[in-house]
């Protein structure tokens, strides 16, 4: 069998892809789609104003909160939905105070790269912590249009990462063995880890190795050579 790489390089047509393990790639979006550190300080003080909003405090104490809830349930979502405040409510007021337009930049060569990948037959997904208004608002600001995912699991649709239910959901959707699947994240604990225990691959994007995935990548273009580690023997 052809390496991946070869693939890329117009080695394979789409007919060919069958014979592949790996036959769909399931993408986290902040962080693993884009990097953007302006954006990361926007959307940290979109949530601490939201969290003073609904708590009544400020900003300081707000923020410290978020701090906890973070470390304790490694989702910003599942913490506030302790404290009594449904997500929808939380995602409503936060969304609001939020312009991924104005720091996100576009991104035509990931655009390329997922057409790509649709071309040689592999199924595609999404699958976020954030509300899919909000989802959909970053995917707009990178220029890459929703319909080119089979799937697309928000917390509006499952329990956040990393509880399994957005994980099981995409695996339904998708018709797939959970080995069949290459899930692609910058955190290992709270997103690629649940992924592994269920069976599927794992690709890590990050400057340094965390936990114990099947491949680390420092941008998600990486996966044009990177995937061919991951062909049959």
């Amino acid at each position: 069998m052809l390496p991946l790489g070869q693939i890329f390089m117009g080695g394979l047509t789409p007919s060919r892809t069958s014979s592949l393990k790996i036959r769909a790639l399931i993408f986290d979006l902040d962080g693993t789609l884009y990097t953007s550190k302006d954006y990361t300080w926007h959307l940290l003080e979109g949530i601490v104003k939201t969290l003073a909003e609904l708590f009544s405090m400020g900003e300081d104490d707000a923020f410290k909160l978020l701090q906890d809830l973070r470390a304790r349930y490694g989702s910003i979502t599942l913490g506030v939905e302790s404290m009594g405040v449904k997500r929808s409510e939380f995602y409503g007021r936060l969304v609001e105070k939020l312009d991924p337009e104005r720091f996100i930049a576009t991104r035509p060569e990931l655009l390329k790269f997922l057409e790509e990948l649709r071309m040689m037959g592999f199924k595609l997904g999404c699958h976020t912590n954030a509300s899919r208004l909000l989802a959909e608002k970053v995917l707009g600001a990178l220029g890459i249009p929703p319909e080119i995912f089979d799937v697309i699991v928000t917390c509006d649709d499952a329990e956040p990462k990393p509880m399994p239910e957005g994980y099981l959901k995409i695996v339904e959707a998708l018709g797939l063995r959970p080995e069949e699947i290459l899930y692609v994240g910058d955190r290992w604990k709270v997103e690629l880890e649940p992924a592994k225990r269920l069976g599927m691959r794992t690709a890590l994007v990050a400057d340094k190795p965390r936990g114990e995935p099947d491949l680390i990548i420092r941008d998600v273009l990486e996966l044009r050579e990177k995937l061919k580690l991951l062909d049959d023997p």
